[in-house]
């Protein structure tokens, strides 16, 4: 399932526990998203400088869930339609990367599947093919396209770090 970063937070912000509840744990944000090209044929009004502004891209947020039956918890990650979570990246490969908890401890891992421009874990290059643990808040980068693993336990603190950096307000105001 996919969410939008700044309508979880608002829920975050309304009903903390029915997001820890209903949400599934745990989850990549993707903030870094391109900005997508313009369609040709709508024609948006120039601004004060003569410039057409770009459209924001909302944030968005990833369930780390598996979409075919009988892959259990095992998740991949990339361009291609097949993946489980579709990263609309150029610089992403087409199958990137695998996301799996390991079975006697749900520590989650990622495992780079040999991709192009490579899998980055807190900006450190991770060996293909071979599992990297995740722990609570980790910094990914799968070619230019720059996630954060969250846990639930690491979310708030991530939404509190969020809402700082974008100016948006996560207290009620009275």
């Amino acid at each position: 399932m996919v969410h939008r970063l700044p309508t979880l937070l608002r829920q975050f912000q309304d009903d903390r526990e029915g997001v820890m509840r209903d949400v599934g744990w745990p989850v990549l944000v993707w903030d870094s998203m391109p900005r997508r090209p313009r369609p040709l044929a709508k024609v948006e009004p120039p601004t004060m400088s003569g410039r057409i502004p770009p459209r924001a891209v909302e944030p968005v947020v990833f369930e780390l869930r598996s979409r075919g039956p009988g892959q259990g918890n095992e998740v991949t990650v990339g361009r291609s339609p097949d993946c489980d979570i579709v990263l609309s990246e150029p610089s992403v490969s087409r199958q990137h990367a695998r996301f799996r908890p390991e079975p006697h401890t749900e520590l989650w891992s990622v495992t780079d599947l040999e991709s192009h421009f490579g899998t980055f874990q807190d900006g450190v290059l991770i060996v293909p093919g071979r599992p990297s643990p995740l722990f609570s808040m980790t910094t990914l980068r799968l070619g230019g396209a720059e996630l954060v693993f969250l846990q639930a336990s690491a979310f708030e603190q991530y939404a509190h770090a969020w809402a700082l950096a974008s100016g948006v307000r996560l207290t009620r105001g009275g």
